[in-house]
């Protein structure tokens, strides 16, 4: 059971969406558009929030973002929306989102991504060991890569990559792992993961001036050391 906040401004789908998980046994509670949502995150602890994008006076992108720097990386956002550009996916992922569902969408989906999230989330709260591979450290406690004095924040996808890729170093990690791991109820034709690591890799080369993740072509990816130069 979880305390789920859900964002959205058509009272006939809220209402379904309500009814279909207060029967799965979550307590659900309402915001029809963007200054109630973060009005209500700000005064109450929500496990989860389902939040759609289009909402009256704030953006669902603005919302999410707001939960940046502190609840994203223990509160799980699911972003439901009939925004299905690539660009709309990949900027809902950027602001921090753990899933994006597109609509039309069945409730049953919807409740099996919610309980990945929550499994996924109660999976890193209880995580405490940091993971160190030469003088990189992922830090389990505050999502968040250490490496030569710098620290940089993460968010909850580019953590789980990142904790898969040490964990398995020096390894390679199959492409089709990765995919399993992280993105079980993905259609077998969805590829969300190169677009993931070029923003991860990205994020990692303009803080720290290498990317760590290699690609090994035709198989996967390894995390991996630049050595020094002399």
């Amino acid at each position: 059971m979880a305390n789920i906040l859900i964002v959205e401004d058509d009272i006939d789908i809220a209402q379904g969406i309500a009814e279909y998980l207060e029967a799965k046994g979550h307590l659900l509670d309402f915001a029809y558009n963007g200054k109630q949502a973060m009005a209500l995150l700000s005064d109450n602890h929500y496990e989860l929030v389902l939040l759609d994008l289009n909402l009256p006076f704030i953006d669902g992108l603005d919302v999410c973002r707001s939960l940046l720097t502190e609840q994203l990386t223990t509160m799980p956002v699911i972003i439901m929306s009939a925004r299905t550009q690539e660009k709309d996916i990949l900027a809902g992922f950027d602001c921090g989102a753990w899933d994006y569902l597109t609509k039309p969408f069945s409730f049953a989906e919807l409740s099996a991504r919610v309980g990945v999230c929550l499994a996924k989330s109660a999976s890193t709260s209880q995580i405490h060991n940091n993971i160190e591979v030469g003088e990189a450290c992922l830090n389990c406690d505050n999502l968040s890569f250490e490496y030569a004095g710098t620290t940089l924040q993460l968010h909850q996808l580019g953590f789980d990559l990142l904790k898969l890729l040490m964990n398995k170093s020096p390894a390679t990690v199959k492409t089709a792992d990765i995919h399993k791991e992280l993105w079980p109820q993905e259609t077998p034709d969805s590829d969300p993961l190169r677009a993931h690591i070029y923003k991860l890799r990205k994020q990692l080369k303009t803080t720290f001036g290498q990317e760590f993740i290699a690609t090994i072509r035709g198989v996967g990816y390894r995390f991996q050391l630049e050595q020094p130069q002399d």
